[in-house]
């Protein structure tokens, strides 16, 4: 088995960002008094909650959950059984992208959503018709 592991730098930002929204709007409830309870394990994990008759609802952010979470921003690994070079499964795994873009314009671009066909004749000539126009899609698309 082949552990891929790899680093980018825009996802990192993009999840230190999503937090820090997260972490605002979770501050935000504590201090309204207004908690979600679709949010309360999030509540738990990232602040340290305390309520006092008189001083109401007080909320901290636990600073060692918060870089625990940033720690693996960035990353994403694949898994393989026989895949030895990484750039050659980053190259799969983005073409599996591109496959499932075709299956889409399959169901849209050609209208084969619905086969409305009569016999599994019909659907196999149908079938085989849509997948060379698939082909001369994708190569046209690839071209360009």
């Amino acid at each position: 088995m082949y552990l891929h592991i790899y680093f980018n730098c825009e996802k990192a930002v993009e999840d230190e960002k999503n937090l820090n929204t997260l972490i605002f709007t979770l501050q935000g409830e504590l201090d309204s008094d207004k908690r979600n309870p679709e949010h309360e394990k999030q509540y738990a994990k990232y602040f340290n909650v305390k309520a006092t008759p008189v001083r109401g609802v007080k909320a901290n952010t636990k600073e060692d959950a918060i870089v625990v979470a940033k720690k693996n921003y960035g990353y994403f690994l694949f898994l393989s059984n026989d895949i030895k070079d990484p750039i050659e499964a980053l190259e799969i795994y983005r073409n599996k992208d591109l496959v499932e873009k075709a299956f889409g314009n399959l169901k849209k671009r050609l209208n084969f959503s619905c086969p409305a066909v009569s016999s599994d004749q019909m659907l196999d000539g149908k079938l085989f018709a849509e997948f060379i126009a698939l082909i001369y899609l994708s190569y046209i698309k690839k071209m360009m």
